[in-house]
């Protein structure tokens, strides 16, 4: 499966912009504008594959206003898939836990759980 690569790691955080600024103070990384969503999603640019800084939210739909790093709310890693539903297909004839494709526009994707629950999603956004 070469032809899947990683594309990025999510980060489930309280506060978007705070983050994103820690990221870019620290490492030097730059939000890329064209996957900017203010307040619920930003996408920086690491070299080797892109971290996601995504809005957490609770039970209820409630936004998380404080910070998330803890096991309750892990990472999620993604992997590019030019045609999510057959690599989905794939991957469960493989014998992983899937759940359902779900599309957002042009946006395609679909989680998966590996053996010990951890989840990980496969993504038609490089």
């Amino acid at each position: 499966m070469s032809d899947m690569p990683l594309s990025r790691v999510i980060l489930f955080v309280g506060d978007v912009e705070r983050c994103a600024r820690f990221y870019g103070d620290v490492f030097g990384f730059k939000v890329l504008p064209q996957s900017y969503t203010p307040g619920e999603w930003a996408e920086l640019d690491t070299g080797a594959c892109r971290v996601a800084l995504h809005k957490a939210y609770g039970q209820g739909g409630v936004p998380i206003g404080e910070p998330t790093g803890s096991t309750r709310h892990p990472h999620k890693i993604v992997f590019f898939a030019a045609d999510v539903p057959a690599r989905r297909r794939e991957l469960v004839a493989r014998g992983a836990k899937m759940g359902e494709v779900q599309t957002f526009g042009a946006l395609v994707l679909c989680d998966g759980q590996d053996v010990e629950g951890h989840v990980f999603q496969i993504c038609n956004r490089p």
